[in-house]
């Protein structure tokens, strides 16, 4: 009789943390979709919260695992940026409405960036998995660069573009869910 453990892998606290991560921002997704034209203000500091918890369960991951975990120094790239990032929607209550897509889609394409380059390195060492970092880095490179055009902002609207972001990183942490025992050391 075979193990029921053997056979079914077990969920590890770092893939439960991502978890968390991805839930966080595909909800604030939906918060965003759902406040559109000037009520979307009123929900920025709310966003700016899900960015700061979601970068500061990389750093505690990368703080826990660093020695463990293959291309750790992205994640921390990854948390750090996305935790000083955070506090521009966090305590700007000054800030112009046009800015946050263009906000937003920075942290999009500076997280894509990484991504891409982490695939690289996952590549390199021949780890399985390498080519779904790489897509999503691209597709969060493309939507932070489509982001910051005026024509596609007010074609779909802040709330609409900002929420796609905020989705396109949640499968990010999705992404990560998956590869993470092929990562491990």
């Amino acid at each position: 009789m075979i193990n029921e453990t053997t056979t079914r892998k077990r969920i590890t606290w770092i893939q439960l943390y991502w978890l968390m991560a991805m839930f966080i921002l595909i909800g604030s997704g939906f918060l965003a979709l759902a406040h559109p034209g000037e009520q979307f203000m009123s929900v920025a500091s709310y966003l700016g919260l899900a960015m700061l918890l979601t970068g500061c369960i990389n750093l505690y991951i990368y703080h826990k695992q660093r020695n463990l975990l293959h291309g750790s120094h992205w994640l921390l790239a990854d948390g750090m940026s996305t935790t000083l990032l955070s506090l521009f929607p966090l305590f700007n209550q000054m800030i112009q409405p046009a800015m946050l897509p263009l906000f937003f889609g920075v942290w999009e394409l500076f997280s894509g960036i990484l991504k891409a380059i982490d695939a690289s390195e996952l590549e390199d060492e021949q780890v399985d998995g390498w080519r779904w970092f790489r897509n999503i880095g691209r597709i969060e490179i493309l939507s932070g660069v489509s982001s910051l055009l005026k024509p596609i902002d007010e074609l779909m609207g802040i709330h609409v573009i900002v929420a796609i972001i905020l989705f396109i990183q949640g499968l990010g942490f999705l992404f990560k869910i998956l590869i993470y025992q092929k990562i491990k050391h």
